[in-house]
């Protein structure tokens, strides 16, 4: 790998983790925000049914393309063909926040995951990337958003190096993802 590659990267990497990082850090703030107002609120749980119905709605009629969720970002990380909407980043978010605010149960490693692959997967409309370093980048944005979900930046990097090949550690792009995964932290 020649020097500029090298630096191209890991400048992708550090951006991945900034989009990343921010859009974990905004989530669970607001996630903290929704559970004390729920705590405060217990009554809101009787809006579970109707925040349901209404996540589905929207799915239904805007965000068709997003129904695949995880399986939509493998597909694209083992044969890249479209870029992944950025409407997924909102859509999660305001999914797993309404879910929680009427008592629901989601876990914040998946949105945080979708937020991060969503936003860091922009980056091929604006940068020109070749199909593998879109890979590189799907795979470093899933793993940074984790790191950001969870406060453990080692871990994030294990899970976008097992994401590549489900529950197979693979060293693919592993430097791109260590520093996603740390800049995401």
């Amino acid at each position: 790998m020649n020097i500029t590659r090298a630096v191209r990267h890991i400048l992708l990497s550090s951006v991945t983790g900034c989009l990343a990082g921010t859009a974990a850090t905004l989530f669970l703030y607001l996630l903290d925000w929704v559970t004390q107002t729920r705590i405060h609120h217990p009554w809101l749980i009787w809006g579970l049914p109707l925040a349901g119905l209404l996540i589905g709605w929207l799915y239904h009629h805007f965000g068709q393309e997003l129904s695949g969720g995880h399986s939509l970002i493998l597909d694209e990380i083992h044969d890249p063909k479209q870029v992944l909407p950025i409407k997924m980043a909102p859509f999660v978010l305001f999914g797993t926040l309404l879910t929680h605010l009427c008592g629901g149960s989601s876990g914040r490693e998946g949105t945080a995951v979708q937020m991060g692959a969503s936003l860091s997967d922009q980056l091929s409309r604006i940068v020109k990337l070749s199909p593998k370093e879109r890979k590189m980048v799907l795979v470093a944005g899933t793993g940074a958003g984790f790191a950001a979900a969870v406060g453990a930046p080692f871990a994030g990097f294990l899970f976008g190096m097992e994401v590549v090949w489900a529950g197979r550690l693979r060293l693919f792009a592993w430097v791109e993802a260590g520093v996603a995964a740390g800049v995401a932290y």
